[in-house]
């Protein structure tokens, strides 16, 4: 499977992205408001079939120290909803700052507050993807022989 959805969840809103693992590339989508909680499930599995994606990378909160909190198990617990529902498979991937860097990002391209807002989910949905492709890649990497031995 090469197409994935990206989902950074949130209590209030859920940012979107979609992406390509073959070329480690995702383009953030929208965000969708995170009740109720059915409405949120069908819109997800909608935006997933209008992609072509085959599943959904869920951004799962770390602590900075690596142990996992309250905000984690609501995520893994959202993802287990989201697989039964459009039964696709849900990965997660570490979304430590991606909120704090896709506003950075923003605010280097000249949005307005009020324009980030409305934004600022969806491009942390796409670089929750991207680090997900990378962390993947990584141990293919890992394992291949340098060039020229």
């Amino acid at each position: 499977m090469n197409r994935w959805l990206g989902v950074d969840y949130g209590t209030k809103y859920v940012g979107t992205a979609v992406g390509d693992e073959s070329v480690s590339m995702a383009l953030p989508l929208k965000t969708v408001s995170a009740q109720p909680d059915a409405d949120l499930l069908d819109t997800l599995h909608k935006l997933a079939a209008e992609q072509g994606a085959g599943g959904f990378v869920v951004g799962l909160p770390i602590n900075m120290n690596g142990s996992e909190g309250g905000a984690a198990k609501a995520c893994r617990e959202f993802g287990a909803r989201l697989h039964n529902h459009t039964g696709l498979p849900v990965e997660f991937g570490d979304e430590r700052l991606s909120s704090w860097e896709a506003e950075g990002m923003l605010i280097e391209g000249g949005l307005k507050p009020s324009e980030r807002k409305d934004r600022v989910h969806a491009v942390a949905a796409k670089l929750i993807l991207e680090a997900f492709f990378t962390a993947r890649k990584a141990p293919d990497e890992a394992g291949s022989d340098p060039p020229g031995e």
